[in-house]
């Protein structure tokens, strides 16, 4: 895949008036744990990208190219070396380079990560409507992944799960929904894709504790559920769950059981995402369909325009 940034400028701007197809991502320096990189997400969004480019390839009429990722990230987990930035910063740095690319000349675009912060996905949203409201087309395949863990078929991935022990297998099947960060489902997608990022003790690292539900917003969830609007009462009923890990202390800076993961049960899950990737970029470049939407919109005024963190953690209380 050509580099966009690298090429001469006027090469740059003659291939984009051409219809290339830009991929660009946007991911955090943050915490994944004791045998994870901080640059984490950035190596798993690049091998989805050439992966999901690869696949876009034969069926798109135009060149496949990519720019430089962007290091950045709303709600980083908390941890030595997590990098803080606000949700309207990272929405300022993803419409400005939407904008920069739009002048270049680019028609369509992939804005990826591999960051699972809501508001994160949100102001890449930001992006796609930069390119939509200027008559282009952008897609922002993350969302399907967090549309997915909402609404989990955690039957999909069985297969994923064949090499861990029987004794712990159907748990962690179950548990699947909440294994967002630097788990089992993380590590062997790390271990897929960067398999020299991972520390050769990840497999002495201990299960994460269970953590409890959040009263606050599961009394949300059922309000709204009663005021009809059952996808938002979905959503915030997943957040109620997924808000107790940051409470747990000491915190780990991880889910669920890390050691067992295995670069076979990462290929398992890249293949799967890939498969919902290919059917949206399809759907989007070759047939004109509208993209797919982010999840948890009711966060902009929840989390007062992203003022409130809920999921900062002080790194004293850190393991």
């Amino acid at each position: 895949m050509l580099r966009l940034f690298d090429l001469p400028h006027h090469e740059a701007r003659a291939l984009l008036r051409d219809g290339a197809l830009v991929f660009l991502t946007f991911d955090p320096v943050e915490f994944h744990g004791p045998h994870l990189p901080l640059g984490c997400d950035r190596l798993i969004a690049r091998g989805l990208t050439a992966d999901f480019a690869e696949r876009l390839a034969p069926v798109l009429p135009y060149e496949v190219v990519l720019a430089e990722p962007i290091d950045c990230g709303v709600e980083p987990t908390s941890g030595p070396g997590s990098r803080r930035l606000k949700y309207r910063d990272v929405r300022t740095i993803v419409k400005e380079s939407c904008r920069a690319l739009i002048e270049l000349g680019a028609q369509r675009a992939v804005l990826n990560t591999f960051h699972g912060s809501a508001l994160h996905n949100l102001a890449i949203e930001d992006g796609v409507q930069t390119f939509r409201r200027a008559g282009l087309t952008a897609l922002a395949p993350f969302h399907i992944v967090l549309r997915e863990m909402v609404n989990l078929d955690a039957e999909r991935y069985r297969e994923a799960f064949d090499d861990v022990p029987e004794e712990h297998r159907q748990a962690m099947i179950d548990g699947l929904r909440m294994d967002f960060h630097a788990g089992f489902f993380e590590t062997s997608m790390a271990l897929h894709y960067a398999s020299e990022s991972v520390s050769a003790r990840f497999g002495e690292v201990q299960p994460c504790p269970p953590f409890d539900r959040v009263g606050y917003v599961s009394f949300f969830s059922k309000v709204a559920g009663l005021l009809g609007a059952k996808e938002a009462a979905k959503e915030m009923s997943f957040a109620a769950d997924a808000l107790g890990w940051p409470a747990l202390r000491p915190f780990p800076g991880y889910t669920s059981r890390p050691a067992f993961a295995t670069a076979r049960a990462g290929d398992v899950f890249a293949r799967k995402i890939l498969e919902r990737y290919a059917e949206a970029g399809h759907d989007v470049f070759k047939n004109g369909k509208k993209p797919p939407e982010p999840i948890m919109r009711w966060l902009k005024w929840f989390s007062f325009g992203g003022r409130v963190e809920a999921t900062k953690v002080p790194v004293e209380h850190v393991r």
